[in-house]
């Protein structure tokens, strides 16, 4: 369910609204110096609550995850989850908040190995649970090997 993250962007004051946005664009973080942070969501992905979670997800990261000073602005492009330094700070705290890695773990022990299964089970796109589980083989990789030697021999990397 996204009531959580459309919570944790009251607590934390930022302006949330749906708009038809350009291209391949499905989210924008936006926070100029002394005025409220905004984060603006494609129309069109309102009723995919799959994809809006993720979205929604990875912008909150920016408003974690990014430099604050100055104005900055930041897209979430349809596709493209692993791009520059900024978004994928943000994807991952969007990995972190969206897929835990303790219920990552909770996952695997209860048998749940493929990329789909691991994305119904997070209520996640399949494209966002790949991309989770890669950026945690980057950041976590003993852990996720150690994970991963439970999966059965035919799946074993």
């Amino acid at each position: 369910m996204s009531a959580d993250l459309f919570n944790l962007a009251e607590k934390e004051g930022i302006l949330v609204d749906f708009y038809y946005l350009p291209c391949d664009i499905l989210g924008a973080y936006y926070h100029a110096k002394n005025k409220p942070p905004v984060i603006l969501l494609h129309k069109n992905i309102k009723h995919h609550r799959r994809l809006l979670r993720c979205i929604f997800a990875e912008e909150l990261g920016h408003h974690f995850k990014s430099v604050y000073g100055n104005n900055y602005l930041f897209f979430a492009r349809a596709g493209k989850y692993l791009a520059a330094k900024y978004e994928k700070l943000a994807i991952f705290w969007a990995v972190e908040y969206l897929m835990p890695l303790d219920r990552l773990a909770e996952a695997v022990n209860s048998g749940l190995f493929l990329t789909h299964e691991i994305a119904e089970f997070f209520d996640v796109t399949e494209l966002f649970a790949g991309t989770g589980i890669k950026l945690y083989f980057e950041k976590r990789r003993d852990y996720m090997v150690k994970l991963l030697k439970k999966l059965p021999e035919e799946l074993q990397i």
